[in-house]
């Protein structure tokens, strides 16, 4: 019977190290780039921000989520666990579809619970639109729909938070958007 051939012993271990070397130094770049770079910006206190054409005043205390955020279409605040979204869209026939939509999603997808009716807003400033709330098992909130005709856009605000401080947060998110219009240049 023949011999197995004999293979001629060669290094791995320093190609070997090197990769690993280069691992570490990929992940632990990207951990000291995470923890080094803010995912919260302290807006200005009494300073208004822009969110494509709508444009509103923070309360203060409230943060930007820098993440969840994209510039000139939304705008994510939160203050522990409750969340301020403000979103722009181009508006393509009437304010019952995106509202509709945005009813359906929250019960199916998301497995909310609506409460009572869609209800028309006015705020001091003469902006006006339609409102629903919402509750769940862990989150409740508050969805404000708001349609330009002139401009053909739709602005819509979501806040939404734990049921724990609620009704202080929500007191918070009615003056934010009792001082927003929608007059921001785009």
């Amino acid at each position: 019977m023949p011999e197995p051939s004999r293979r001629v012993p060669y290094r791995s271990w320093p190609g070997a190290l090197l990769v690993v070397l280069a691992i570490g130094l990929y992940v632990g770049g990207l951990g000291y780039w995470d923890r080094h770079t803010p995912g919260a910006q302290p807006l200005p206190s009494g300073e208004t921000v822009e969110v494509g054409q709508a444009r509103f005043v923070p309360v203060e205390g409230w943060e930007m989520d820098i993440a969840r955020s994209r510039a000139g279409r939304s705008l994510m605040l939160f203050k522990g666990g409750h969340r301020f979204l403000v979103t722009t869209l181009p508006w393509a026939g009437g304010p019952e579809g995106p509202m509709a939509r945005q009813q359906r999603l929250m019960e199916l997808g998301q497995g909310l619970r609506l409460e009572g009716d869609v209800a028309d807003f006015v705020t001091s400033w003469g902006l006006q639109g339609v409102t629903f709330a919402y509750d769940g098992p862990n989150l409740s909130g508050r969805f404000w729909q708001m349609v330009d005709l002139q401009r053909r856009s739709l602005v819509q605000v979501n806040f939404y938070g734990s049921n724990d401080g609620l009704n202080e947060a929500l007191a918070e998110a009615r003056r934010m958007l009792d001082s927003m219009d929608l007059e921001a240049s785009i």
